[in-house]
């Protein structure tokens, strides 16, 4: 058994008695392979096995996991699927054209146990005590099928197509409970989030929290916790609830049909709404109640009649969701007056509640499903043309005309029918129909006067970019993604600029830490405060990348040395490997000359670079001097006023301005300075697992400009020297850096940093070229890329693509929060 594999087990809390067993699992060839690698990365890989072994339930077919967006994996693991795929551990396939990965036999014979013995480690009554009765009982029914499949929305969702989706967005206290119990999962080791993708639908449902295979074990042992009466009462409630919303939907919509054909239950609630619809439809036959028979016949006697009474049911219903699933008086049952493991009431972003007003309505049915996606809301009227039910459908005609009554008739049905009947509604001709259908396309069609309005910052880490072309609110939430990468690609005048000057200018308004690495002198806003540097011949402003920290000891006199050598070996590639060496040595000579050692003590102390720039230039290798004349000269790391990385940190904008630079020394000043903030953030250590607050999962926003500069051209190549960015994509997510990158071409950024970033935005390509090469990787047409307008472009988040146009900084109205900083 590896030491190795058991160490890196161990910190993953798996129980010591099970280590061996778990170790065991492993082929002795994965085994091998993971002996060579550190114990974090080892824990990484093993890490997004339990991954994809989850997720794969989050693209589903007829209930079955098919596997899990590639996208996914990207935005929520670390990233070493390619390790995964080289051990034949995962494998990829092709779905609706979609790329999904999925555990092998090998693999699954490895996550199996791990993630049963992460089961076994649940307290499951515990988790019963502090989760809502209603809450088991519901997602049961996602196990047998009925409701959805072993996922439950991350969010609010944005459709009612479902019978859940439903029920959440009509009671949002009953999201909060549901959403509580995942997340508790998901903490526990034992729910993922990912890109849930309906494949028989061939539709994306959003972020939503995915499922194990074990699942239905959880539920069970949930579910007998529970008082059985309980149980069954709830059971009974949403069972006549799923009843009423699916005959409603059948009624408006025309779906579900096979549903209501299937069960005599939905066939008997069809027929009771029938005769509560009264003479605005004409029962032609009531067919028997038996599992044979299919829905009960019927025509539409008057449209719009008929409509508005759905309308009325459907609002009914939605007022009955947010009555009998009131969750936010005390739970049925009652938990131990002890205090649980879990946190009953995890901080949630509150949910925007559906307000409806109240009704003496003693009836409850849905909004049609129409009428939802309008945007209509329980108070508008409902349009007058709705899609036709899968009904005989038949307007009023001289071959049937509608029932006449004298107005005392008409006043004792009104009391006798379960739902006032509106008032009567004029007949429309066809021609008055077809003109007004017309209008109000051309209504729709006519380009807005005013400017859409732009959100101002919640408490998320919601961060606003545009609209999509409907008038959708864009929003990129890196708190909710597993990493808060980004890249944005686009030619001249695209619009790149300014898209980061809306990204640093709205997380400025949330006083959070942002460094602008800017190699032209562009990327600054020009409104707000901003703490600006510009690095030049003769400035003020500079750093040491040799100066030491006793309370940083990741950087030794050894470390910088290194680094040192290295950035200068990326930035200078023909410089020789005598030469690096030589270099190396001479620094060494002169912390040991300065009285610097490994000794923590001795590092209060500061190695001065005229120094270093003595012994350099009495070097008998000519071309070291002849390399490094430029950095001297510059006076790049010697100055009157240090750029302190804690003041950065302490949240605003930091503007590194490079732009009076030579190009040569561009690169190297951002590689360095990158580099000693990234050791500044180690010594913090990692961000704690199982941080809820968006904003706290976050110390550093870094925005380079130019990113090609800082990435490693090759992949996998153990003799090239990683660069800084390459770095921060891979290993600094979990010390709480979101990297934002911009660059004109999708191949400036290699295979390591796409598998690290969660967003992607493509802008207008400035040529021919640049459009078939970022086209081909987004998936649009060369012609898209190179005529969208400036601030337009293709967003992916995830298995998400949409089109996006940026709100400028002009239009938005941004105000920093408590920002202790001025400009200098």
């Amino acid at each position: 058994m590896s030491a190795d594999l058991t160490e890196a087990l161990k910190s993953m809390y798996f129980p010591d008695t099970d280590l061996p067993t778990l170790a065991g699992a492993f082929p002795p060839s994965v085994t091998e392979y993971l002996r060579e690698c550190p114990v974090s990365e080892t824990r990484d890989i093993i890490e997004t096995l339990l991954y994809v072994y989850i997720a794969e339930n989050s693209c589903y077919r007829n209930g079955r996991g098919q596997g899990v967006v590639e996208q996914s994996c990207f935005a929520y693991t670390s990233g070493p699927l390619f390790t995964l795929k080289q051990l034949d551990l995962v494998k990829e396939g092709k779905f609706y054209g979609m790329t999904v990965i999925r555990t092998t036999p090998a693999g699954e014979r490895i996550a199996a146990p791990l993630m049963s013995s992460r089961l076994t480690g649940i307290d499951i009554g515990e988790l019963a005590e502090c989760t809502h009765t209603i809450v088991p009982v519901l997602l049961a029914g996602t196990v047998k099928g009925s409701y959805v499949n072993k996922t439950f929305p991350a969010s609010l969702p944005k459709n009612e197509r479902t019978f859940i989706n439903f029920l959440l967005n009509n009671n949002p206290s009953l999201f909060r409970e549901c959403e509580g119990f995942a997340a508790r999962l998901k903490e526990a080791g034992c729910a993922a989030l990912a890109y849930a993708y309906d494949l028989d639908g061939c539709r994306t449902e959003g972020t939503a929290y995915t499922f194990p295979p074990e699942f239905p074990y959880i539920l069970k042992g949930v579910l007998e916790r529970i008082d059985p009466d309980t149980r069954d009462r709830y059971e009974a409630l949403l069972d006549d609830l799923y009843s009423r919303y699916t005959v409603l939907r059948y009624l408006a919509t025309g779906e579900e049909a096979d549903r209501v054909k299937a069960s005599s239950t939905h066939r008997r609630e069809l027929l009771r709404t029938l005769e509560i619809l009264g003479d605005a439809v004409c029962i032609l036959e009531h067919a028997p109640l038996n599992d044979e028979a299919g829905p009960v016949r019927c025509l539409i006697r008057d449209r719009s009649v008929y409509d508005s009474r759905i309308a009325d049911l459907g609002r009914a219903l939605m007022r009955e969701v947010a009555r009998v699933l009131d969750l936010e008086r005390p739970a049925p049952i009652a938990a131990p007056a002890r205090e649980p493991r879990f946190d009953p009431h995890p901080p949630l972003p509150a949910p925007e509640e559906r307000v409806i007003p109240e009704k003496d309505d003693a009836i409850a049915y849905p909004l049609p499903e129409a009428a939802i996606e309008s945007g209509i809301t329980p108070d508008d009227d409902l349009p007058e043309s709705l899609p036709l039910p899968a009904l005989e459908d038949a307007v009023r005609s001289e071959e049937a005309p509608a029932e006449t009554k004298e107005d005392g008739d008409a006043e004792a049905a009104e009391e006798e029918s379960p739902v006032p009947a509106p008032a009567p509604v004029p007949k429309e001709t066809p021609q008055k129909r077809a003109k007004r259908s017309r209008k109000k396309e051309e209504e729709e069609a006519a380009p807005r006067e005013e400017p859409l309005p732009v959100p101002a910052p919640g408490e998320d880490l919601d961060v606003f970019l545009g609209y999509t072309g409907e008038g959708e609110q864009v929003f990129w939430s890196p708190g909710k993604l597993n990493n808060g990468h980004m890249i944005i690609l686009g030619g001249s005048g695209a619009g790149k600029t300014e898209t980061i000057r809306c990204i640093a200018g709205e997380l400025s308004a949330r006083n959070l830490p942002v460094v602008l690495i800017d190699f032209h002198g562009d990327m600054a806003s020009t409104t707000g405060p901003l703490r600006s540097y510009k690095i030049r011949e003769g400035g003020s402003y500079y750093f040491n990348p040799l100066e030491l920290d006793a309370e940083i000891d990741e950087i030794s006199p050894l470390r910088a040395t290194s680094d040192f050598v290295d950035a200068i070996s990326i930035n200078f590639p023909t410089l020789g490997i005598q030469q690096r060496r030589k270099i190396k040595t001479i620094i060494k000579d002169c912390y040991r000359m300065g009285g610097i050692t490994g000794d923590t003590a001795t590092w209060s102390r500061t190695l001065d670079f005229d120094d270093i720039e003595a012994e350099i230039m009495e070097c008998e290798d000519e071309a070291i001097p002849a390399y490094l004349e430029d950095i001297f000269d510059y006076k790049l790391f010697s100055g009157e006023e240090k750029i302190a990385i804690p003041t950065i940190l302490s949240g605003g904008v930091t503007h590194i301005n490079l732009s009076a630079l030579p190009e040569s020394l561009r690169a190297l000043f951002a590689d360095l300075f990158l580099r000693r903030i990234y050791y500044t953030l180690q010594a913090m250590g990692e961000i704690p697992r199982g941080t809820e607050s968006e904003t706290e999962k976050f110390r550093l926003f870094v925005i380079v400009d130019e990113a090609k500069l800082l990435v490693s051209q090759k992949s996998g190549s153990k003799a090239t020297v990683k660069a800084v960015l390459n770095k921060y994509a891979t290993e600094m997510r979990k010390f709480g850096v979101s990297l934002i990158l911009a660059s004109q071409l999708i191949a400036h950024f290699n295979e390591e940093i796409l598998a690290n970033i969660a967003v992607k935005f493509c802008m207008r390509a400035e040529n021919k070229k640049q459009a078939q090469e970022n086209a081909k990787f987004f998936e649009v047409s060369e012609k898209d890329l190179l005529n969208f307008q400036p601030g337009e472009g293709i967003l992916i988040i995830g298995s998400e693509k949409m089109n996006v146009r940026i709100v400028p900084t002009m239009g938005r109205n941004l105000q920093a929060v408590d920002n202790p900083y001025v400009e200098e």
